[in-house]
């Protein structure tokens, strides 16, 4: 028997996730930064630096993205991080790479669109229930090619860098870094594969599923890589990826992966002890890629 499946003989004793009562510590956390434009610099920051920040880049790179409206039931929100943790990632991920490998490939041809629906609840917003956007990016757009806007690829070009990939996981490792390079001169660089593997991951879509499942082999090899199964922004099972840290004041960003498929469902902030208004463990942001897919033109849903 697996790991994830003795959890899964467990989860009837499991808690089942709540949203605790966080308003106090919300209001003081808003007060002291500025309500909206705290809101907003702590969604963008994170993102930008975390391995599971491919719904800002999205944001930044699609077209006509906009908002929908609730995502879901009103109870689903950031709250009380409901977690199992399962150790060392290493066979999950090896894994994961085989059944990805296995699976067809997603395709694009020059003139398609992607299109992609999200989920976000942020407890650190004045909004009531998850939020839903939609919005389409262009699958070959030269305008985010050959480093027009920095490390911001159209997904033609994550896909001809999945194609173009090595076997070897260090030289993945290597190619991840140049790809998404850093920008952060104290990042380690074990932090730095890990984050750019995950943008990869997150952002590869369509993919060449011998590619994706390279990275998913890179990941495997990176230093403390963890694992645990938690709740997405939608209150289903996700499996969430997380880098180990030595600091209990830091904040933890999750890459969720689906428990079926492996591919890539979304993110999470867990807060640590040293954020303000937040228990450590508190999911403060969760998003989840909802739909996404290859469409013929600007405007069209799947």
């Amino acid at each position: 028997m697996d790991e994830m499946t003795a959890v899964r003989d467990l989860r009837s004793d499991a808690p089942v996730a709540r949203r605790p009562d966080l308003v106090a510590g919300r209001e003081r956390l808003l007060k002291e930064a500025g309500r909206a434009s705290r809101t907003r610099r702590l969604r963008t920051d994170w993102r930008l630096a975390a391995v599971g920040a491919a719904a800002a880049i999205t944001a930044a790179a699609l077209i006509g993205t906009q908002v929908v409206g609730d995502g879901g039931s009103g109870d689903v929100r950031p709250g009380a991080s409901y977690a199992i943790e399962l150790g060392s990632a290493k066979d999950l991920l090896n894994r994961a790479a085989d059944t990805i490998a296995a699976g067809p490939a997603v395709t694009a041809r020059d003139g398609q669109w992607i299109y992609e629906r999200t989920v976000e609840a942020n407890a650190t917003d004045d909004v009531d229930g998850p939020e839903t956007q939609e919005g389409w990016k262009k699958y070959a757009d030269p305008a985010f090619e050959n480093g027009k806007e920095g490390d911001d690829h159209s997904p033609r070009e994550q896909y001809t860098f999945l194609t173009g990939l090595p076997d070897d996981p260090r030289q993945v490792r290597a190619k991840a870094r140049a790809f998404y390079y850093a920008t952060d001169p104290t990042e380690s660089r074990v932090a730095h594969e890990y984050r750019a593997l995950g943008v990869v991951l997150s952002r590869s879509y369509p993919y060449d599923p011998e590619g994706l499942a390279k990275v998913y082999r890179a990941l495997a090899t990176v230093p403390g890589v963890q694992v645990a199964e938690v709740t997405d922004a939608l209150g289903r099972d996700a499996i969430a990826l997380y880098l180990k840290s030595g600091d209990p004041s830091a904040g933890r960003q999750e890459i969720l992966l689906d428990p079926v498929t492996y591919l890539y469902r979304g993110f999470r902030l867990v807060a640590g002890s040293g954020e303000e208004g937040m228990r450590k463990g508190d999911v403060i942001i969760s998003g989840v890629r909802e739909k996404v897919a290859v469409v013929d033109g600007e405007g069209q849903r799947p």
